[in-house]
């Protein structure tokens, strides 16, 4: 990592300037010694595996700090336009974006963010790239981009999701164009699902799907479209008669561009005015009439969706995990050279524990994603329900936790670097405005502490959580961490008796008590991953085995106990009608 010392001269009498400059690592991966050790982990007995990921995201992490970093403002503050007409007054609907924008996606993609896991042939390789690389390397890049890296996320998945059901006649038009790396010749992904009637409740989805000869026409209105200039997208409409709910809907894939070379007939009526996210186009559609091809069967329209929903969480939560990383190194950088009281910020006690608990976070979220991540590749290669249903429930756990903790540490990373830090001059502004809507993508907090909470109940998903968990714990073998061992199999006895006791309440109960429930599971399992990685780094005799022992420490006191003794609370205080009823008076 540079150091950054304020610049000052040999002038008698002139001062440091007070306010540091800092400068960021010249390569993520380099910098982040905790990332090289979890993934490490991954990789036991595959040298020459491991080599080509840390060549690779070696590599990567050069361009994500030296080339991503310095042109993300520039595609924030020169955010995209809507050109509706042409001169002659035809419908063109084209976006324009600023050339900032373009290099940062040319880099994306043309490294593979979106192709390398959907098809053979990156960087020489005769297999896809694993789940584990690319999102890895999707972390990377989204500490320093947080708006570019949605329309990348969803070009990947419905790439994958398309792999999955899409037919032969479909794949053969269009899969070398989403997994191109050549730029000019790329098609881009999107999945438009939000309607006016609700985000997450699907199954009140009014647009209407019509059959034709050769196609099926779409009309009704999406209201909150991210990526909305995507040449292919993924939608959802229920055919006229169809049942209603969800299982009513049927799955969509809508070209931009017919084969014909027309385009095809929808609007974009106006792209949203957000609070993050800016360089990125996000709007709201019409389809009038569109043309799209079914992904049958037409029945298991809603089913197939979810794989979209799935993996983009995935994505959302490894986007929370990277700002974590960020906050800490804007934090790190700052009180190494900002001075109060004539030290320091960073000798300075209360900064300096504020901080170590942003670490150790961070420590958390990475080890979580890249467990979600290893998850998702096993169970695409074993294809056993018992590998899915961890898989959704680790990448759900992942979702809720690693995005809502990305807010609260770009939050407190502005508060650490002050009034600077509320001015757009410097980055926390554009980091706390970018982290907010990974909550609220593919489902805010609730909604995937319920999907938590299904995959308990339907899917009896407790006792493959928990064996995972005693399996990791079962290879830990320093006798120096006998305690913290039998200390955390505790937890996972307690944790299953409140899942025991959850799944017989009532319903009401249950939706109170499940975000709670999620938050402390996803805490647990990283708890688990720190102290195998500690473990790993005793047995090496790594130098940073006493730095990943009081991380697994410090995460297991400061986050994972007092997530636990909020389990064991009322899950009803008292009648929420008085409170509620009574914030307006009714007419």
């Amino acid at each position: 990592m540079h150091s950054f010392v304020a610049e000052a001269t040999d002038t008698p009498g002139y001062l440091a300037h007070p306010i540091p400059e800092p400068v960021l690592p010249d390569n993520f991966y380099r910098a982040d010694r905790t990332l090289q050790r979890l993934l490490r982990r991954y990789f036991p007995n595959q040298p020459e595996e491991w080599a080509w990921a840390k060549d690779f995201l070696t590599e990567w992490g050069g361009v994500c700090a030296q080339q991503v970093e310095p042109l993300i403002a520039t595609a924030d503050k020169n955010g995209p336009t809507l050109r509706q007409f042409d001169r002659r007054g035809d419908r063109v609907d084209e976006l324009i974006f600023h050339p900032a924008y373009h290099e940062i996606s040319r880099l994306a993609y043309s490294n593979g963010l979106a192709g390398m896991s959907n098809g053979p042939g990156f960087r020489g390789r005769q297999a896809p790239t694993s789940q584990l690389v690319k999102f890895a390397a999707m972390y990377l890049f989204t500490q320093a981009d947080g708006s570019i890296s949605c329309p990348v996320s969803m070009t990947d998945i419905l790439t994958r999701v398309l792999k999955m059901y899409a037919s032969p006649a479909l794949l053969d038009r269009y899969l070398s164009g989403l997994t191109t790396l050549d730029y000019d010749r790329l098609l881009t992904g999107a999945m438009f699902m939000t309607e006016k009637t609700g985000g997450s409740d699907v199954g009140a989805t009014t647009t209407v799907a019509v059959p034709k000869e050769e196609w099926w026409e779409l009309s009704g209105d999406k209201w909150f479209c991210s990526n909305a200039g995507a040449d292919l997208i993924l939608t959802l409409a229920r055919p006229e008669g169809a049942a209603p709910g969800t299982r009513g809907l049927g799955l969509f894939l809508v070209p931009k561009i017919l084969p014909d070379g027309s385009r095809n007939s929808y609007e974009i009526n106006r792209l949203k005015d957000k609070l993050g996210t800016r360089a990125m186009a996000s709007g709201e559609i019409t389809f009038r009439q569109t043309k799209a091809y079914l992904i049958e069967p037409l029945e298991r329209g809603f089913v197939m969706m979810m794989e979209m929903v799935n993996g983009t969480r995935l994505h959302s939560g490894v986007a929370g995990a990277a700002n974590l990383r960020r906050a800490v190194l804007e934090a790190t950088l700052h009180g190494r050279e900002r001075k109060s009281f004539g030290r320091p910020l960073i000798e300075q006690p209360l900064f300096a524990d504020q901080l170590a608990d942003l670490v150790v976070d961070s420590d958390a979220s990475t080890a979580l994603f890249l467990e979600a991540a290893y998850r998702l590749d096993q169970s695409d290669r074993r294809q056993t329900t018992e590998a899915k249903v961890l898989s959704r429930l680790l990448i759900a756990l992942l979702k809720g936790y690693a995005t809502d903790h990305g807010v609260k540490a770009a939050q407190k990373a502005l508060e650490m670097r002050g009034g600077n830090g509320y001015i757009e001059d410097w980055p926390n502004a554009r980091l706390l405005r970018d982290s907010l809507v990974q909550i609220i993508w593919e489902g805010g907090i609730n909604m995937v502490a319920f999907e938590v909470l299904r995959t308990l109940e339907r899917e009896n998903a407790w006792p493959l959580y928990a064996a995972a968990l005693q399996n990791e714990l079962a290879r830990i073998q320093s006798p120096g961490l006998t305690t913290p061992v039998n200390s955390l199999k505790i937890c996972i006895e307690l944790v299953g008796r409140e899942v025991e006791r959850l799944l017989a309440q009532p319903r009401a109960t249950q939706e109170i008590v499940a975000p709670h429930l999620a938050e402390a599971m996803a805490s647990l399992y990283a708890a688990v991953l720190l102290i195998a990685n500690a473990n790993e780094s005793l047995t090496a005799q790594d130098q940073a085995a006493r730095r990943d022992l009081e991380s697994a420490r410090r995460y297991y006191t400061r986050f994972l106990q007092p997530l636990l003794e909020n389990l064991k609370r009322p899950a009803n205080a008292g009648s929420v009608d008085e409170l509620l009823g009574n914030v307006v008076p009714a007419e």
